[in-house]
């Protein structure tokens, strides 16, 4: 019930609705994560704007903004209403290396996130708490990686139980796969093996950052203090995101 049928979007949903381990709900209505938002088409841009959408977080990087569909070009006669920040999650400088963590483990590529772009975590997580009255919108390209670790962080300070956190995270691959497949088309069979590889979302995958955090850095709370969110900001947070 959670899923947002966008047109142009295949991997958006409402992050509300979650049960909080002291028995209370994530708010409906306040947090969206979802893939390109510059793929909606006219209808799907009004869906959005209808929903009450007043900031959107730009996770991928600057080469990225300017290479695929940009929101803001969608949504010109709107920007007056919405906020647009582009916070980029991954350095543009290190992307090869980013691209070969990313391509031999997802384990060695969240611990790299986790421990070399924590600031770039807060600042999105700052943009959230101090963001104008109206739902936010995170995402990325596909809205399953960066959009996803920045998700499963925020659920899990939230207090959202890990199984379902965990839930959440997969269901991305699911919802993606006609889009992978024309992505796919064009590749013969081993590279269709790798490039699918590349797509899965397995909830081992979010298991493993958010025990990582754990073991590092002593829970998301002081793993998000130690990168430079104020107790503040996390009080915020969870006044916006908690019904």
């Amino acid at each position: 019930m959670r899923r947002l049928h966008w047109e142009g979007c295949l991997n958006a949903r409402d992050l509300g609705g979650l049960r909080t381990r002291d028995g209370r709900f994530t708010r409906r209505g306040a947090l969206v994560r979802m893939d390109n938002p510059g793929n909606l088409t006219e209808a799907g841009v009004r869906a959005m704007l209808d929903y009450g959408v007043g900031t959107v977080i730009d996770l991928r990087y600057p080469a990225e903004v300017a290479r695929y569909p940009h929101l803001a070009a969608t949504l010109d006669s709107a920007r007056d209403r919405v906020a647009i920040h582009h916070i980029p999650l991954l350095d543009e400088g290190n992307q090869t290396e980013e691209d070969i963590l990313f391509a031999r483990s997802r384990d060695e590529w969240h611990a790299y996130v986790l421990d070399r772009r924590s600031e770039a975590i807060a600042a999105v997580l700052q943009a959230i708490a101090r963001a104008t009255p109206g739902a936010v919108v995170v995402h990325c390209t596909a809205g399953k990686d960066r959009t996803g670790i920045v998700s499963a962080l925020l659920l899990d300070l939230l207090g959202v139980a890990r199984e379902e956190i965990l839930e959440d995270y997969a269901v991305s691959e699911a919802w993606l796969r006609p889009r992978i497949e024309q992505w796919l088309a064009p590749l013969d069979e081993a590279q269709r093996a790798f490039a699918l590889s590349l797509m899965r979302t397995a909830p081992e995958y979010a298991q493993f950052a958010l025990c990582y955090v754990d073991e590092r850095y002593g829970g998301t709370q002081a793993y998000l203090l130690s990168a430079g969110l104020s107790p503040d900001d996390l009080r915020a947070l969870r006044e916006r995101l908690i019904a």
